[in-house]
């Protein structure tokens, strides 16, 4: 083993060399370079999912955030570590790993979604509306559940603003007519 990765040929020099030019280029993850195979690294992802789903977030934690190391160009891996923060609380993990899988996968639905859903949740609602609206856009046909959740999203937070606009309305009337009343 150690014999093939120390000769010095020319052509195991270059193969060498492209290797690494790709790795610091971000072509390659470590997952290739150790030879695991996508196959492998999906049932990985899947009992990940599992775990997910019922709960276990420890567990599921830990196996994203292996398999975001390993492939770290894969958009699902970040996605769901996203998702995984999101449950805990944790929501500028959360962004950092939503906005990642976005530079992988820029058309993510759920990413963008989600993303935006913690954005609402921190009451940051401009970069919330702009996640929402890129996911609306992006479904020309009204058939994806992620975009009709952006849409019905985007309607009660319409329906939230108004309500705060209509009830800070009367106040605003009331202390120009005690003004007027005190001069």
């Amino acid at each position: 083993m150690t014999d093939t990765v120390l000769d010095p040929s020319p052509l195991r020099r270059r193969y060498l060399a492209t290797v690494l030019h790709r790795f610091i280029n971000n072509k390659l993850t470590i997952a290739d370079l150790d030879g695991i195979s996508r196959k492998k690294l999906l049932q990985v992802a899947e009992m990940g999912f599992v775990k997910l789903k019922h709960g276990r977030l420890k567990e599921a934690r830990e196996i994203f955030e292996v398999l975001a190391e390993l492939d770290h160009l894969n958009p699902y891996h970040h996605a769901a570590l996203g998702s995984l923060f999101q449950k805990q609380g944790q929501f500028m993990e959360s962004i950092a790993e939503y906005t990642q899988a976005l530079k992988l996968s820029e058309n993510d639905f759920t990413s963008l979604v989600n993303r935006g859903e913690v954005f609402l949740r921190l009451e940051n609602f401009k970069p919330a509306a702009e996640d929402f609206r890129k996911a609306i856009l992006l479904d020309g046909k009204g058939t994806n559940l992620w975009a009709n959740r952006a849409r019905s999203l985007v309607i009660a937070l319409k329906r939230n603003l108004d309500l705060k606009r209509a009830a800070a309305a009367p106040k605003a009337v009331q202390s120009r007519v005690a003004t007027r009343k005190t001069k």
